[in-house]
């Protein structure tokens, strides 16, 4: 291996370079999913081959795994071994010609009745919140006093999403007065939302949200992210133009938003939902 891109002398180090930056919850899932790789290969990343990771795919449709997780497990190891190639870490891609099944995304089963969501959002203010701005748990963790602010009598937040891409969501006023309480005398610098005192963290909303969960006798399989979901088809539903919650959302294409038509069938998507 030659040239400036190729100073990488081991897995661990590459694998480090491959997740820097990305997001906390990110670089855990994509550990654990090469951590299992190298457990089903025994191999180094440099002695890989296609069937090695064709096997593995076998390996994972064999477990019976949810297409998503399937989905999102290969998709990181196609990251890693382009990462890797583009440093030169690896002689060529061996993942490039790993052929991407295209995994059917349903959201059936998965989509909260407005009274359902209604009865969740009175039970803390980060639930409300999420739902009403359809933002990502870690999202909705992440977010600090500096990042919302008023203009023209309308409130918005900033942001910080997937690939560190910044995004103003509109925050509807019955939803920031729930929000104002909680700031007392903290700087613009402190997390919007606390957990016995210190950020919340994605572990500790989840918890929050399973106790919302038991609270309104909804399905006990509600997590945080069907609020995401919940957001995106009742706006929908309710008139919101799709490249409007596509922006909301921060999805990539409309094509991922389109999914909440199918699966039912300033400005800003949380206008179309009232509270």
């Amino acid at each position: 291996m030659t040239g400036e891109l190729s100073r990488v002398d081991n897995d661990d180090r590459l694998i480090d370079m491959w997740l820097h930056d990305r997001p906390t919850g990110t670089q855990a899932n994509y550990r654990r999913t090469v951590a299992e790789f190298n457990r089903f290969t025994a191999k180094g990343l440099s002695d890989v081959r296609l069937e090695d990771l064709q096997g593995y795919v076998t390996h994972l449709n064999d477990r019976g795994l949810k297409d998503a997780t399937k989905r999102n497990k290969v998709n990181a190891l196609k990251s890693l071994f382009s990462f890797a190639a583009k440093l030169q870490y690896v002689r060529f891609n061996v993942a490039a010609a790993l052929r991407s099944r295209k995994y059917k995304v349903t959201l059936a089963g998965r989509i909260l009745s407005r009274e359902q969501a209604i009865a969740l959002v009175s039970f803390h203010p980060i639930v409300i919140f999420m739902y009403a701005t359809g933002v990502r748990v870690s999202e909705a963790c992440g977010l600090r006093w500096s990042d919302i602010q008023q203009l023209d009598g309308r409130v918005q937040a900033r942001i910080f999403g997937k690939g560190n891409k910044e995004r103003v969501v509109l925050v509807p006023q019955a939803v920031w007065q729930k929000l104002q309480p909680l700031r007392g005398d903290r700087p613009s610098t402190a997390s919007v939302f606390l957990n016995n005192g210190v950020a919340m963290n994605r572990f500790a909303a989840h918890r929050i949200v399973k106790a919302a969960v038991a609270h309104a006798g909804v399905d006990p399989r509600v997590s945080a992210h069907w609020l995401r979901h919940a957001h995106a088809q009742h706006s929908l539903a309710a008139g919101a133009p799709l490249h409007l919650v596509r922006d909301s959302l921060g999805h990539s294409s409309i094509a991922v938003t389109n999914i909440y038509l199918e699966s039912n069938p300033d400005d800003g998507s949380s206008r179309y939902l009232s509270f």
